[in-house]
């Protein structure tokens, strides 16, 4: 089979132009996978490159690990030696060989986001400051975002412009040098270190830009400023660089994504190709319509549509619900009637915010109809999980202090708080980490809790020697054992033993089914896989059950039956706080992509929902439909009722009919959907109504962009 078999005449430019910088813009369901597989094999197999000199950077472990086997199969033969895995474990792996250059040491320990608390919440207090003044959870989001943009504690320390920003600014130095007397990194570090790396090292800089003649990234849309600057300085040189990705699909703005990176590809490398990929290999044709039609009103994006070879395919069925519990009845009714043609593993559900899933569960568990949350408690975070990974991160990095407290009394082993706050006290004042400080204050402890740390410090260290002998399926067993922590759940009831003790079990099955599997059977490569495993990276499709999961989490994923729910203004698109109007444009058009990826990702049915009375914050509000759902083109819609007739949508009117003034206290409609204007605001839409009478709230949103929550009795409305 030649490498470029069944590849259409787009796919096939976008593999062969292997030499100079490379824009593919690969609609959903355009084959992007396979056009990068058969590039990296036409790279090794017609162009004779070492698989060396391949970067190939991914967003989950997944999707490397899917790329990878492609290519192997591709070619019959092992690729090991090519740089192939997610941009967090490439950047892991550089740092971990150039550990001392960035204050580390090699084995150092990756914090997820529950361990980015634990230390964050111990230098809040080690600040003596209140957590309720300074939430552990905002930090952590300010700290990210921070990274994201590579402002590091200098220079956020000489922003910062109020009492507040300076105290933040505290907490982050504090944070990062815990984190480097801890010797670990966060997920944002393994980025930001290795930019700098390459960035302020120009030995290192040469050797990975002449190591990397090639260079291929999946979804740039997705980019960060860390990761466009990653692969700017390694591409520099050759400028072999060849990125897929689709500006219609960047919806990860909220979490560092710059859309630009993607946009301004050509302003970067202007002697780009730009390959376009069209041709949709997933949906209907009247599924592509609609999603092309909705997505040209974005100004900001390069341009693409969609088509098929498949069928025209059916309408897309609209339902207009009185409420969520009529909407979660409807689709458990759909739901069931396909079930005769199909499994139920076939259907997804889709929802704009987590708090919809409540009344879908409902609607799913009263039809006897099986389901699975994507998003729900992951197998890594549960407790039982974290505890035991928390004595292998430990025996690895024994400065890990995150790690150390949280196993130092877990089982209970008779050492108390002040015992601890003893330990802790020395160690801070030695400029130690807790477990070393173990060896030397044992004389400063009353004598049993004495006797009890030196039993857990002998164990440890016993696991430490052993750590070089034998693989990590074995090490992991003889922790677990000789801790004694399966006697933690002795005292639950028998079913949550046995969930806990089956969540080990099948830890302790992970690892031996790595040490099968990898070359580097050791602990420490056993925690740099796990440590870097994604939400994404742990769902599997193979339960017979209907998906519930948010658009964000669909991503990437497809479905022969969509459900996509809640398209109600200010649900989605979400409504922004009160005075967030600097970027209200571009929040509409990520929350626009957001309902593209939506559509994009059923394959033979969509079904869109909305309902005209929803309990949001902690009452019963009235809604309007999505001004999204005007911009789908009636034809295209089987909604037993004319979208333009809907008056609750905004943009229906071809003119505005002029304000007519009304005395005070005189009556006039406000309903969702009508026009006011305010003395000093101006003209706007009422988006919902809470209430009633004198007393109703109403929120508005004004033609300059404000969103405002107002009482009817003190508003001072004219209609519009």
């Amino acid at each position: 089979m030649s490498i470029l078999d069944g590849l259409n005449d787009a796919q096939r430019k976008a593999v062969q132009a292997v030499d100079g910088p490379v824009l593919v813009l690969a609609g959903a369901g355009s084959g992007k996978t396979r056009v990068l597989t058969r590039r990296i094999a036409y790279l090794l197999s017609e162009c004779g490159v070492d698989p060396r000199q391949i970067l190939a950077m991914t967003f989950t472990n997944k999707a490397a690990g899917e790329m990878r086997e492609r290519v192997e199969d591709l070619l019959h033969r092992s690729c090991k030696t090519m740089w192939i895995g997610t941009f967090h474990s490439l950047c892991a792996r550089l740092l971990r060989s150039q550990a001392e250059r960035v204050g580390l040491r090699s084995n150092f320990t990756i914090y997820d986001a529950t361990d980015q608390l634990a230390l964050l919440r111990r230098v809040i207090a080690d600040e003596e400051l209140s957590e309720r003044d300074f939430p552990a959870r905002l930090i952590r989001t300010r700290i990210s975002q921070a990274k994201n943009q590579m402002v590091g504690v200098d220079v956020f320390a000489q922003r910062a412009s109020t009492f507040r920003e300076q105290i933040i600014a505290r907490i982050f130095r504090h944070y990062q040098d815990a984190l480097k007397q801890n010797n670990a990194v966060d997920f944002d570090d393994l980025l930001t270190l290795s930019v700098e790396l390459i960035r302020d090292h120009e030995d290192v800089r040469q050797t990975y830009q002449t190591q990397f003649s090639y260079i291929l990234i999946d979804e740039y849309q997705d980019t960060n400023r860390p990761q466009y600057l990653f692969a700017r300085y390694l591409a520099e040189v050759h400028q072999n660089i060849c990125v897929v990705g689709d500006d219609d699909q960047s919806i990860y703005a909220w979490r560092g994504a710059d859309i630009r990176n993607i946009l301004d590809f050509e302003a970067d490398y202007p002697n780009a190709l730009v390959v376009r990929l069209e041709q949709n290999y997933r949906s209907t044709q009247v599924i592509l319509d609609a999603g092309n039609a909705l997505i040209r009103n974005n100004a900001g994006r390069k341009g693409k549509e969609l088509w098929t070879d498949r069928a025209r395919g059916e309408k897309i069925r609209l339902k207009r619900c009185a409420d969520e519990a009529e909407e979660a009845r409807w689709i458990a009714g759909v739901a069931r009637d396909f079930k005769r043609a199909h499994t139920y593993r076939d259907m997804a559900v889709l929802y704009r915010t987590n708090a919809q899933s409540r009344a879908l569960e409902e609607g799913c568990r009263r039809a006897n109809i099986p389901y699975q949350i994507v998003g729900d408690v992951r197998f890594y975070e549960r407790k039982e999980v974290k505890d035991v990974l928390a004595y292998l991160k430990l025996v690895v990095n024994p400065r890990d202090s995150i790690s150390f407290w949280r196993v130092i009394n877990t089982p209970r082993r008779g050492i108390g708080t002040t015992s601890a706050g003893r330990l802790d006290e020395f160690a801070m004042r030695e400029g130690l980490a807790p477990y070393e400080a173990l060896a030397h204050c044992i004389d400063t402890i009353p004598k049993r809790t004495a006797h009890a740390m030196q039993r857990f410090y002998d164990m440890i260290e016993g696991f430490r020697q052993d750590m070089e002998a034998i693989p990590a399926d074995e090490l992991a067993a003889n922790i677990v054992d000789e801790t004694g922590y399966l006697g933690n759940f002795e005292k639950l009831l028998p079913e949550d033993q046995m969930s806990r003790r089956a969540h080990v079990e099948e830890l302790l099955t992970d690892i031996q089914i790595f040490v099968e599997q990898s070359d580097d059977v050791s602990l420490e490569a056993y925690l740099r896989k796990v440590s870097l495993v994604t939400d994404v990276d742990q769902w599997e499709n193979a339960a017979d059950a209907v998906t519930l999961m948010t658009l964000h989490s669909a991503k990437g994923l497809e479905f022969p039956i969509v459900f996509v729910t809640g398209l109600e203004d200010g649900l989605f698109p979400i409504l922004r706080p009160a005075g967030d109007d600097s970027n209200m444009e571009d929040a509409l058009e990520e929350e626009r992509r957001l309902f593209y990826v939506g559509i994009t990702r059923a394959q033979d049915r969509l079904f869109l929902s909305y309902a005209m009375r929803r309990q949001r914050y902690g009452g019963a509000v009235t809604s309007s439909a999505s001004q999204f759902l005007s911009e789908i083109p009636e034809d295209l819609l089987d909604a037993g009722f004319k979208i333009s007739e809907v008056s609750s949508i905004p943009g229906r009117k071809s003119g505005r009919e002029p304000a007519r003034r009304v005395n005070p206290g005189e009556p006039f409609l406000m309903d969702v959907g009508s026009w006011v204007v305010h003395p000093a605001w101006g003209r706007g839409q009422i988006q919902s109504r809470a209430g009633s009478g004198q007393t109703a709230r109403l929120k508005v949103r004004f033609d300059g962009g404000a969103v405002k929550t107002l009482m009817v009795k003190f508003a001072n409305l004219q209609p519009g």
